[in-house]
């Protein structure tokens, strides 16, 4: 009979440190708490990471998904072609401005939008004109593309990029997963048009809630800054006086001092929190290489695999239990777990507004059915990841399948 846990243990946690919370009462004691100086700090550190000319700080990845999509001048008469393994915000912020999303089926083994993926989604959905790409039933102008790092695993982007420049389409990165990740030697961050990360509590580092964008296109960022802010036209910890314009009709997208704080030691501390994350993969990789029915992730053999998560695949007709009862056993066992994703076209507001054919994505289809994620952040203690291991090895270390 397997141990059960005292202590439930979640798929994912973040980890804050003693510098972190001293950073973060330090802005509070300065009673400077929204944007301000410790935001321009952060900007500045993070665009120096990820050796990109711009970054530029907002209140979610949501909010810089949208106002990338905004900068790029996206309406009513548009198309953006994405993933259909993702999180709903990839494709809501595009129902923002009531354009349309267009859906690619993902390759089978690390359940990315690729090259091919995208080919087909183009051939299938659009139509080259000699001019621009338009999709075939609503005749809206296709006027981006929004590739999903999933999991850690970086897309092609060199292969993407040569697409996107034959149909004359920008490229916006979710990058949500995929903080501090390399591809080909270039880190996740200076690739496309604009490149969004997230900070939400899960990810590779925290500000709470919080995101940003990098970009190289100068005249864009000055636009981002004044959206993200009421369409006003200057900071206010910078103004020279009391005076100031709204020169757009803007939103409330600004990332607070108290959040950059927290976020300006979490990037001096990621290099640490992806070596613990890399070494909970690999003793997870190793641990589990020999049961039987379950397909394991491998490292980016393209670049640096940031590990965000740990996602297994199972099959139900090889393992002992299928991904849902498996999922059950191990939160029995105060174990949690989760799923990346379920596909958009599977959401209700996306089958009723679009009318998704769920059987154009089969790989889509059978990630659906088979993938967990489990246990995987910085802060796990080596008994939480013998936890994780000997609960997973004991439920499938069966070779028959349960009936």
């Amino acid at each position: 009979m397997l141990t059960t846990r005292k202590t439930f243990l979640p798929f994912a946690l973040p980890s804050i440190s003693e510098d972190a919370i001293e950073e973060v009462a330090q802005v509070l004691r300065s009673g400077w708490v929204t944007s301000g100086p410790k935001v321009k700090q952060f900007e500045m550190e993070f665009a120096d990471f990820v050796n990109s000319p711009i970054a530029i700080a907002v209140s979610s990845a949501t909010a810089g998904l949208h106002l990338a999509l905004e900068a790029i001048g996206i309406t009513k008469n548009d198309a953006v072609i994405t993933s259909a393994v993702t999180f709903t915000a990839t494709a809501e912020v595009i129902c923002y401005f009531n354009a349309e999303p267009i859906l690619t089926d993902v390759d089978p083994i690390n359940h990315l939008l690729t090259p091919q993926t995208l080919l087909e989604a183009i051939d299938r959905f659009c139509i080259w004109n000699g001019k621009e790409l338009r999709t075939k039933t609503s005749n809206k102008s296709v006027r981006a593309i929004m590739p999903v790092h999933l999991a850690g695993y970086t897309c092609d982007m060199e292969g993407i990029l040569e697409i996107a420049k034959r149909y004359n389409l920008y490229v916006i990165e979710d990058a949500a997963h995929a903080f501090p990740a390399v591809h080909k030697n270039k880190m996740i961050g200076t690739w496309a048009d604009y490149t969004v990360f997230s900070f939400y509590a899960t990810k590779g580092i925290t500000t709470g809630e919080g995101g940003m964008i990098t970009t190289k296109h100068q005249e864009a960022a000055d636009r981002i800054r004044k959206m993200r802010l009421h369409g006003i036209n200057r900071d206010a910890f910078n103004r020279p006086g009391w005076y100031y314009e709204v020169v757009e009709a803007g939103f409330k997208y600004n990332m607070s001092d108290i959040q950059a704080a927290l976020g300006v030691v979490q990037l001096k501390e990621s290099h640490s929190f992806w070596d613990r994350r890399t070494q909970i993969a690999k003793h997870y990789l190793d641990a589990f290489k020999e049961l039987n029915g379950i397909k394991l992730p491998k490292d980016d053999t393209d670049g640096k695999h940031s590990w965000h998560l740990f996602r297994i695949e199972i099959d139900p007709k090889e393992a002992r239990l299928g991904r849902d009862s498996l999922a059950e056993e191990l939160k029995e066992r105060n174990i949690g777990s989760s799923l990346h994703f379920i596909p958009i076209f599977e959401h209700p507001y996306y089958k009723k507004t679009f009318q998704f054919n769920r059987n154009l994505y089969p790989n889509t289809n059978l990630m659906y059915e088979r993938t967990l994620s489990l246990p995987l952040f910085a802060g796990m203690s080596e008994q939480d990841e013998n936890d994780v291991i000997d609960a997973v090895t004991e439920l499938l270390k069966n070779n028959e399948p349960s009936v």
